[in-house]
């Protein structure tokens, strides 16, 4: 009782007893087991009943290794008929009262969306900091025992040195993040009466530094001042450019090259431009995963300009043209019609107007850090040169790789090498490296010797491009006891 000195030294040692008799654990005990073990019953019953595969029963027809089980999971979760139905409804009704998001999404104000990637990479640490990089490498070995590549500098220099090989400048072109030009819309806190100044991750401006003294050619399309009442740069529910802005960074990119890069006279192709309407729910609506008949967000309508050429056909590609556009989604979106903003309106096509000339074009969504990379360096193993006749190769990427992507090495071919030989990499007489593998890092286990009078860890030089291309070492550097957020 409250009165007991023995129960008063119990509670004093947070000891509290409960009683409950043995038929009311049994109860409480098999409807927890029940409850557990309904949906993949129930799973199962309907996928017999449906006359599918019981995908549960792979965890016995494969070897138990971590690719397999992860494997599973995800086809578990992607059969899920419970997770297909309720999934949806729950995002709806908690995007609809909360704003809440999902690991992809960000629910802004006033319908506005942002990609979580994005928003990480503003907000988060210094991308070029040695602690920020040692830390992605060991979260990636934890979570999938893979090597990742943080830092972007050894692979664009070592592209830069390929291209120089052959007479051919680089153009970097990191497209900024909806979160550093609309920040207002994420947070709410932002007074868009007044002109304020983009926020940036903190090692942007090294970076942009560090490449122009390497001789990279860098345009950063960050505006200097965001001013109130100028029209938006993003969509509002997409990950993407509006097709206004991205007409101009592509008129901006082509100014930076007719200014710095020699290029021979061509014919000015005749072109024209044709406005037309498109519309759609952005790609972030599709990442929240809500049920097709949702409500929330209604399709977005913009105007796009679809480049033609005198017949009326769409403006196409040039594989002989001396111009390379490497690009992503961002060069993608207004050209490829499967992505739903029409066709033949985007980048590549702006660009090659601006630059009055034909342009190559190797385009791919995600993994802009390496993935049109990977693509180009494949074609050159196997002996398909192209970057024969290129005097400049555009690198569009969206900015947040910086931080969040992985900068894989890639074998280059010399010019005139035979197929399947990277450069600067040591092979035994008589082999060379399939296509599309990628050598290790200098300096890293099983790399190939350093070439003569270079050190281990050397930055490889860039001929014909200035200065030589020096990786400043990472450092860790003091972070503020308060970070600004968007």
């Amino acid at each position: 009782g409250p009165t007991d000195p023995a129960g008063d030294e119990e509670l004093r040692k947070g000891i509290i007893h409960t009683q409950i008799s043995r038929g009311a654990a049994l109860a409480l005990t098999g409807a927890f087991l029940l409850v557990i073990a309904a949906v993949p019953i129930a799973q199962v019953a309907i996928d017999l009943s449906n006359d599918e595969e019981i995908v549960v029963l792979d965890l016995f027809r494969r070897p138990l290794t971590k690719e397999n089980l992860k494997q599973l999971e995800e086809d578990i979760d992607n059969s899920s008929t419970f997770r297909t139905w309720v999934q949806p409804r729950l995002q709806e009704q908690l995007t609809r009262v909360g704003r809440v998001g999902n690991k992809k999404a960000v629910v802004g104000h006033e319908g506005w969306l942002y990609y979580q990637p994005g928003v990480a990479f503003l907000a988060g640490h210094a991308f070029l900091d040695r602690d920020t990089i040692d830390s992605r490498q060991r979260a990636a070995r934890m979570e999938a025992g893979a090597e990742l590549h943080p830092d972007s500098r050894p692979a664009i220099l070592a592209f830069a040195q390929a291209l120089a090989a052959r007479n051919a400048k680089l153009v970097l072109l990191p497209v900024p993040d909806k979160a550093m030009l609309a920040p207002g819309k994420l947070h709410g806190r932002w007074d868009e009466s007044l002109a304020a100044t983009p926020p940036r991750n903190p090692d942007l401006d090294r970076f942009v530094g560090e490449m122009k003294a390497a001789g990279v050619l860098v345009h950063d399309a960050t505006p200097p001042v965001l001013k109130p009442g100028e029209p938006s740069r993003f969509l509002v529910q997409d990950t993407h450019w509006t097709p206004g802005w991205m007409k101009e960074v592509a008129a901006e990119v082509a100014a930076l090259v007719h200014k710095q890069v020699d290029l021979p006279d061509v014919p000015r192709p005749t072109w024209r431009a044709e406005a037309m309407k498109v519309s759609r729910v952005g790609d972030i609506v599709d990442m929240l995963k809500l049920p097709e008949d949702q409500s929330l967000f209604a399709a977005h309508e913009v105007t796009i300009e679809k480049i033609v050429k005198a017949d009326g056909s769409d403006w196409e590609p040039e594989a002989k043209a001396d111009v390379l556009l490497l690009g992503d989604s961002f060069t993608n979106i207004f050209t490829q019609s499967p992505m739903g903003w029409g066709q033949s309106a985007g980048f590549a096509p702006h660009l090659a107007r601006a630059l009055g000339r034909p342009i190559d074009v190797i385009a791919q969504n995600d993994a802009g850090a390496f993935a049109t990379r990977q693509l180009l360096s494949r074609e050159l193993l196997a002996g398909e040169d192209r970057l024969a006749g290129k005097r400049v190769v555009i690198w569009q990427f969206a900015m947040r790789e910086l931080g969040v992507g992985d900068w894989k090495p890639t074998p280059w071919p010399a010019p005139g090498a035979p197929a399947g030989t990277p450069t600067g990499t040591a092979t035994p007489a008589g082999t060379t490296e399939p296509p599309g593998q990628t050598s290790p890092n200098a300096g890293e286990p099983g790399a190939p010797p350093p070439a003569p009078g270079q050190a281990p860890d050397a930055a490889p030089t860039v001929p014909g491009l200035g200065a030589p291309a020096t990786i400043p070492p990472a450092t860790t550097q003091p972070r503020p006891a308060t970070k600004e957020r968007p």
